[in-house]
């Protein structure tokens, strides 16, 4: 059976869907506390089909008005909202600081493996070094052999 994915939704698409500006989606999303499901291209935030779902309830209960509405934003609406970007942005810290951990352990493993690795081919190098300088000691030591005998000997063996 194959795995459904649920559709994730940025916050400008968000916006199209319902044909509101993104600072409408943004201040939507800070108002119900929803949180990312994931980090798209370019640190885009990415909502569930859950957050679609609730914008498009709200939004089709909501009275289409010509006249647009606006009121200006409090002293208390931009403190709100700012404080809410500041917790976002721990958040993201925080996550980051997590992810930078995790690399180190990382980079400390790959190292430690490496040397390992260096430490191996050296030890298998010196070990050939050996064999051979073994072998052509062992070599000489005939030939030096043989050349004690004489001729007589040499031609019967």
């Amino acid at each position: 059976m194959a795995k459904s994915k649920s559709k994730t939704y940025t916050t400008s698409e968000l916006a199209k869907y319902f044909n509101i500006s993104v600072v409408s989606a943004s201040r939507f999303i800070v108002k119900h506390n929803f949180k990312p499901v994931k980090t798209g291209n370019h640190n885009a935030k990415c909502y569930s089909d859950a957050v679609y779902q609730q914008m498009k309830k709200y939004y089709q209960n909501k009275p289409k008005s010509g006249v647009k509405q606006s009121h200006p934003a409090t002293k208390d609406d931009i403190i709100e909202q700012l404080q809410a970007r500041i917790k976002e942005q721990a958040a993201t810290i925080e996550l980051l600081k997590q992810q930078l951990t995790i690399k180190d352990e990382q980079i400390a493993t790959t190292t430690k493996i490496a040397d390992q690795a260096q430490k191996l081919d050296l030890t298998t190098h010196n070990q050939k070094g050996l064999i051979s300088a073994e072998d052509s000691n062992h070599k000489s030591y005939i030939a030096n052999k043989e050349s004690q005998h004489g001729a007589l000997w040499k031609l019967f063996h």
